[in-house]
């Protein structure tokens, strides 16, 4: 039987261990990350004999949106819907355009059925409703032309509603009221699309898991088939050996080893390290690097305990941090659920978040220690140069080994992770300040957070919503933002 499709050529590891079959290669993930929006405005084109000047009123009426949309996105339009052979060749084309959001700017009552032509190219694609106006107060002088240009609303309202009756696109469909010239709405529009942009960016990521949890550690075990189905990224299981041999293969003498122990002089405060243990963390550190670059993995999580240690020598908290230092997510204990929020949160909030978990609280400040890991991304520290310190926990390594010590900088901060219940996914989301006070002679990463319900209560409710026992915790507002994420995901969201 011949096979008439055109088969992709096959790829293996070359000598210098960088092409492999079985991933993405570096050229296809960079074709990968084109993200196109779709921008539909309407009319009606009984409307046009009535009013031989709304058409032209109209068509301007679309280009201020599409101008102001082209100037932070790659905006792809089909001509004004106003028949239903125009709204099935719209559909077309953004169908062959491979939008991955959809815009319904409209500008005049269509009928709902026009739409639904539109939307059967486009069974999955996201829409994001702007409720738009070309003026925010009524006119007590306008005609009815004038009621007309502003009838869009009205079409919007019509639409999912009828959605909704057929059991269709019961997550993905929001909305953002505002005129066409308010900045305002252009500002949370741009947040939406960011976010549907990262939900996409999710399903194209790869994440490297190295070891397993502890044994009981339930709220950290995964299938890697929910995830992959559930939030997007594949997970890539590698073997400790392959760290172990990267490790071997990076002896003190390497340069890069060599310009790591410079770096880290100069970009911390080190303190009461060895020599030794300073040097064995910096050939940690690089191995690590050249692992996340040789699997091409977007973050990296560890078990961090004992296992790693025991095979390197040392612990990989330097290495980690200087990873999230170059924008690699990373997290200790297999929590894989925590590193794609840590992915998430870093994208919304462009600052690389800190990977905490609940420890003590307070109520003279209303809030928690939160308890780090011995490492976070060094920029994001209050206090400059941070401190590197002997680590706090000895887990099978020789000698004192190596630790981050801050606390981060002040702010609003946004806390959050994921956790699957029986019935399903959910987002946990809460809020709060991440308070400017000296950090605790711990050798350890730790923040101050003041959370904005009273603390007693807050630990009540914390304790028996079923949440994970780590938390992200990224400086900034970004709560409407995971919300609209959530949603995209079709999960629940649990706040505090």
């Amino acid at each position: 039987m011949n096979n008439t499709l055109e088969k992709e050529p096959q790829s293996f590891e070359t000598a210098a261990g960088e092409v492999f079959g079985d991933l993405l290669s570096a050229e296809r993930i960079t074709a990968n990350r084109v993200f196109k929006v779709g921008l539909l405005a309407t009319g009606f084109f009984e409307y046009w004999r009535m009013y031989e000047d709304l058409r032209g009123l109209i068509l301007q009426d679309a280009q201020v949106v599409e101008e102001r949309l082209s100037r932070r996105h790659r905006v792809v339009t089909a001509g004004l819907v106003d028949t239903l052979d125009s709204a099935d060749a719209a559909g077309r084309r953004f169908r062959d355009e491979d939008i991955q959001v959809l815009v319904l700017a409209y500008r005049t009552y269509i009928p709902d059925a026009y739409m639904h032509q539109v939307l059967s190219y486009l069974p999955d694609v996201p829409l994001l409703i702007f409720a738009s106006q070309t003026r925010d107060r009524l006119d007590y002088s306008g005609d009815y032309s004038g009621v007309l240009r502003n009838s869009g609303v009205m079409a919007q309202v019509q639409l999912v509603c009828g959605l909704r009756r057929v059991n269709s696109r019961p997550v993905k469909v929001e909305c953002i009221a505002g005129g066409i010239h308010d900045e305002s709405a252009y500002a949370r529009i741009d947040r939406y699309l960011e976010v549907v942009e990262i939900y996409h960016r999710l399903k194209t990521m790869t994440i490297g898991v190295m070891g397993s949890v502890f044994r009981g550690m339930y709220d950290f075990e995964f299938d890697a088939t929910k995830v992959k189905g559930a939030l997007g990224p594949e997970i890539l299981h590698v073997q400790l050996n392959h760290l172990g041999a990267a490790w071997d293969q990076t002896p003190p003498a390497d340069p890069d080893v060599r310009r790591a122990i410079e770096q880290a002089r100069a970009n911390y405060r080190v303190t009461d390290l060895s020599p030794r243990d300073l040097e064995q963390a910096c050939r940690a550190s690089v191995a690590l690097r050249r692992m996340v670059k040789r699997f091409r993995l977007d973050g990296l999580a560890l078990l961090g305990q004992h296992f790693v240690e025991r095979r390197l020598k040392t612990n990989p908290f330097l290495g980690l941090a200087e990873l999230q230092r170059a924008g690699i997510p990373c997290v200790t204990e297999g929590d894989i659920i925590g590193l794609i929020m840590m992915k998430i949160l870093h994208a919304l909030a462009g600052r690389m978040p800190f990977f905490l978990e609940w420890s003590e609280f307070d109520v003279d400040i209303n809030g928690w220690m939160l308890l780090g890991h011995g490492f976070c991304d060094p920029s994001q520290a209050r206090d400059q140069p941070p401190l590197l310190t002997p680590a706090a926990e000895q887990w099978g390594l020789e000698g004192g080994g190596c630790s981050v010590a801050c606390v981060p900088m002040p702010g609003p901060c946004t806390m959050a992770h994921f956790v699957e219940h029986p019935g399903g996914w959910k987002m946990f989301i809460s809020t709060g300040e991440l308070l400017d006070m000296d950090p605790l002679p711990i050798r350890e990463v730790h923040a101050f957070v003041r959370v904005e319900r009273p603390v007693r209560q807050y630990v009540e409710e914390l304790a028996v919503a079923g949440l994970p026992h780590h938390v992200v915790t990224v400086r900034g507002g970004v709560r409407a933002e995971l919300e609209y994420l959530a949603r995209l995901l079709g999960m629940k969201t649990v706040t505090l």
